[in-house]
């Protein structure tokens, strides 16, 4: 077993699915950060007008500044009283979501929209392989039907724990750039956020944990869809308009769990946010969801694997 899970990773790796993959996820990443840029850089040059605004009217910014600002809801559109200090509030709450203290969060914080596909197709490759080249036949024939559909989900497991982690560290790099190019254009020291001393809804390997989770989850949804229809792209498009088509009916349904949990465990100050949980919705709940969707999976996975014929293809 031992040998033919070494010869699984060993292919993701000779065959450079691992390195396009990560590529494709540190772009995805490196999006997210170019967003925060852009919106940070956005909100800056409309505290400047706001600024100029005051200063040509001789009003009093330090006033306003030191008060309270309230953003109402007014027809269709947002009204703020107080601007200046709503727009010095959002300069400094993008700057400090850019910062390499929080950028790695805002990373995680993305699984929420890439990884069912990223990680979905990951699954659906390592499912199809066998079958594209036909070497079912003589894996199971040097392990039991058991053993060889154990491997595939144990390197699952492995490989997308190892491109998770790769991409999040060339993304937090790369992340350093857009943070200078910010420091560069705004005064930092004067756009602290508190957020920075906020108590956050939980710790770095809690959000870490979590985001490898809904990357398994989605790399062996792929994996089932992949076996059992043979064709990456079909299991691709399901993936697709589950996750950004159809709305969450129960309480549940899988995405409802996943962003109910997501909620409880990040913070989401930046760029990204996700749809709160359906009313009746509880942690135990949604633990049992998500548990329920693994098992079953990888349950389906087997039986497949042991009463398919070797020699289909």
């Amino acid at each position: 077993m031992s040998q033919l899970f070494k010869q699984e990773i060993l292919y993701g790796i000779y065959s450079k699915t691992y390195f396009y993959i990560i590529l494709f996820l540190v772009s995805l990443f490196v999006l997210v950060s170019y967003t925060n840029y852009s919106v940070a850089m956005s909100a800056y040059n409309s505290f400047l007008h706001t600024e100029n605004f005051y200063k040509e009217n001789n009003l009093d910014i330090e006033k306003d500044l030191e008060g309270e600002y309230e953003l109402n809801y007014d027809g269709n559109q947002d009204v703020v009283e107080n601007p200046i200090l709503y727009e010095k509030e959002m300069v400094s709450t993008y700057v400090y979501t850019a910062s390499p203290k929080y950028a790695l969060t805002q990373f995680l914080e993305s699984a929420f929209l890439y990884f069912p596909i990223v990680f979905g197709t990951i699954g659906l490759l390592i499912a199809i392989f066998d079958f594209k080249y036909k070497t079912i036949k003589l894996k199971t024939v040097r392990e039991s039907k058991f053993g060889f559909g154990i491997v595939k989900q144990a390197s699952l497991m492995v490989s997308g724990l190892f491109i998770l982690s790769i991409a999040l560290i060339i993304a937090f790099l790369i992340n350093y750039f857009f943070y200078y190019k910010i420091s560069e254009a705004i005064p930092i020291s004067e756009f602290q956020s508190s957020l920075s001393n906020a108590e956050p809804n939980s710790t770095l390997l809690l959000r870490f944990f979590f985001a490898y989770v809904i990357s398994v989850i989605f790399m062996t949804i792929g994996y089932t869809l992949g076996i059992m229809f043979k064709n990456i792209y079909i299991g691709f498009i399901l993936i697709a308009i589950y996750m950004f088509f159809l709305p969450s009916f129960v309480v549940f349904d899988l995405k409802n769990s996943l962003h109910y949990l997501g909620n409880r465990i990040y913070d989401f100050y930046g760029v990204l946010s996700i749809e709160s949980g359906k009313d009746g919705t509880t942690l135990i709940t949604s633990v049992c969801v998500v548990l329920f969707t693994l098992i079953v999976s990888f349950v389906i996975n087997i039986i497949i694997t042991e009463k398919r014929s070797s020699f289909e293809s």
